[in-house]
């Protein structure tokens, strides 16, 4: 990473109050990506540098030159407004410990055609994940058998997401409701899984570069019409694996 870009995130994150360990999780990035970037200069590509930006919540223009907008107007010295939603905060981790089989849906549009989310409120929950939210959409009530029967797994470790965009048909539709096991955070055997790209939330299927090193991981659309790319692995947050889907299709 650029020395200029690493001064100024260390100073806009001196006035926001942040550490390095809580910009990396509030950008979805590996919890040592920011040290890593500003002590030792790693990283830097532009799907990280806009994750960056989006977590101060400023532009990508503002991260790369220091303006607020093209007309080179300098971002003022208020902090920006920042808002945690703490009262969905708290419902995701104790809808989540409750032994029953809820299963939450999160409303943050998951776009499956690289659609991007707006960062209007930071929601986490208990397995580490960062989401940018307003609450929860819905609450699915499924029969234990289905739960365990068919997602293999418990109504905690599973999240709800709506497919926006055509980037896996026929696999997915727009529209379809897919499950998605937070347990599973390595693309290890290769799988369709829920990630953060850099721009939003994105269902694609991950596949391991073999040899690379660091390692990269192939991102790929069911649609034959998205070229398929590489990006390293630690510059995508990989949120879960694929367990289920509900379709009207």
């Amino acid at each position: 990473m650029d020395e200029v870009i690493r001064n100024r995130v260390k100073a806009e994150m001196e006035r926001q109050g942040l550490d390095m360990k809580g910009l990396s999780k509030l950008a979805g990035l590996g919890e040592t990506y920011v040290r890593d970037a500003l002590k030792r200069g790693r990283g830097g590509s532009l799907p990280a540098l806009n994750k960056l930006a989006a977590a101060l919540g400023r532009s990508l223009d503002w991260l790369l030159t220091g303006a607020e907008t093209a007309g080179g107007e300098f971002a003022p010295e208020k902090p920006p407004r920042r808002r945690l939603d703490t009262s969905v905060d708290r419902k995701i981790v104790d809808g989540a410990t409750e032994a029953g089989t809820t299963i939450l849906e999160v409303d943050v549009r998951a776009g499956a055609g690289g659609g991007g989310v707006p960062v209007e409120a930071f929601v986490h929950d208990e397995q580490g994940n960062v989401y940018a939210a307003e609450g929860i959409a819905a609450e699915w009530s499924l029969p234990p058998s289905v739960v365990q029967g068919v997602l293999h797994a418990s109504a905690r470790h599973i999240r709800v997401f709506e497919v926006i965009g055509d980037s896996m048909e026929p696999r997915l539709f727009e529209g379809d409701r897919v499950f998605i096991d937070l347990r599973y955070t390595t693309p290890s055997p290769e799988g369709i899984f829920a990630l953060w790209d850099g721009f939003g939330l994105v269902i694609k299927r991950l596949q391991i570069v073999m040899g690379s090193e660091p390692t990269r991981v192939r991102v790929i659309s069911a649609n034959s019409s998205y070229a398929p790319y590489e990006t390293p692995l630690d510059e995508i947050r990989i949120i879960g694996r694929f367990a289920g889907r509900f379709t009207v299709n």
